[in-house]
C-alpha cells in the first residue's frame, strides 16, 4: 500500500493473490488467451502486477476481469479481484474527488456481490471494507467517523473467519495506530497486530512501513530504522508495485527519524 496519513489510514492497498514476480505487458501469457481461448484471473493479476510501469495496465486488468465475469457472473475469484482492481483504479488512476468516490463505491458493490454469494469469504469482506473506508476518507473526516462502526465490524468478521488473515491483521494494526486515543487508538495494540501480520507474511511492505511509523511514535527509533532497512532490502516483496512505491516512502521516513535522533 502506498503511504498516506488521513484519520482512518488503513491498509487498503495491500493485495491478495499477488504474484511474487512481475510480468511484462507484452508477455505472451498476458496478451494472448490461454489454450482454452479465454483469459484467466491469473492473466489479469499478472497485468496488474506491472501498474507501476504503466498505469494503463490497471484498465487492462479490469477489462480482462470484466470479460470473465460477463461469462461467469458468480465467479467469486474474479469478483474479489475486480473489487481490488477498482480500489487500485480509484487510488492510482482517478484524480477528482467524484471519480475516486465512484471507483471505490463500485469496488464496494462488487465485493458486496461476492459476500452475498459466499458470506464466509474473508477476502470478499476485506475488499468490501477497504473500498468502504476509502469512500469515507475521500468524502471527508465526518463520513469516515460515521463509517467507523461498520469498518470495525468488518475487520472483526475477517479475523473471525481467518485469524491469520495477514491483510486483516495489518488493517487492524493500522487502524489502532492512526485513530486518536479517544476513539480507541492504541500504539501497543497496533504493534501487536502489525507484528502478527508480518509473522504471517514477512514480506508485506505496507505492514513494515506502518510498524516503523508505530515505533517512531513510541520513540523507539533504532527499531524503526531496522524495520525500514528490512523493507528497503527485501528481495522477495509480497507485491512488487507496492514495494516499489513504499521503498521511497521508507527512505523518506528513515531520513526524518535520523534527523529526530540528532
Amino acid at each position: 500500500m502506498v503511504l498516506r496519513a488521513p484519520l482512518l489510514l488503513i491498509i487498503t492497498f495491500s493485495l491478495f493473490f499477488a504474484p511474487q514476480v512481475s510480468y511484462a505487458i507484452d508477455s505472451p501469457n498476458i496478451t494472448s488467451p490461454s489454450p482454452s481461448g479465454q483469459f484467466s484471473v491469473e492473466d489479469a493479476r499478472a497485468v496488474l502486477s506491472t501498474y507501476h510501469r504503466n498505469r494503463l495496465n490497471i484498465d487492462r486488468a479490469m477489462e480482462i476481469t470484466d470479460d470473465i465475469i460477463e461469462k461467469d457472473p458468480n465467479n467469486i475469484e474474479a469478483l474479489i479481484f475486480l473489487s481490488r482492481v477498482w480500489l487500485t483504479y480509484g487510488y492510482v488512476r482517478e484524480r477528482t474527488k467524484e471519480g475516486k468516490i465512484k471507483a471505490f463505491e463500485t469496488g464496494r458493490e462488487i465485493a458486496k456481490r461476492a459476500i452475498e454469494i459466499e458470506p464466509d469469504n474473508p477476502d470478499a469482506h476485506f475488499f468490501y471494507v477497504a473500498n468502504l473506508a476509502l469512500v469515507g476518507e475521500t468524502k471527508g473526516v465526518l463520513n469516515s467517523l460515521f463509517m467507523l462502526p461498520e469498518i470495525r465490524r468488518e475487520l472483526d468478521t475477517i479475523l473471525e473467519l481467518d485469524p491469520n488473515h495477514c491483510y486483516g491483521l495489518g488493517m487492524q494494526g493500522a487502524l489502532y495506530l492512526f485513530l486518536p486515543s479517544i476513539l480507541g487508538g492504541d500504539n501497543k495494540v497496533s504493534e501487536i497486530y502489525l507484528r502478527r501480520a508480518l509473522f504471517v507474511d514477512p514480506h508485506l511492505s505496507s505492514a513494515k512501513l506502518y510498524l516503523a511509523m508505530n515505533l517512531r511514535k513510541q520513540k523507539r527509533y533504532n527499531e524503526a530504522i531496522a524495520v525500514l532497512q528490512d523493507l528497503i532490502n527485501d528481495k522477495e516483496p509480497a507485491f512488487y508495485p507496492d514495494w516499489y512505491l513504499n521503498k521511497r516512502f521508507a527512505l523518506n521516513l528513515m531520513a526524518k527519524i535520523e534527523e529526530e535522533q540528532k
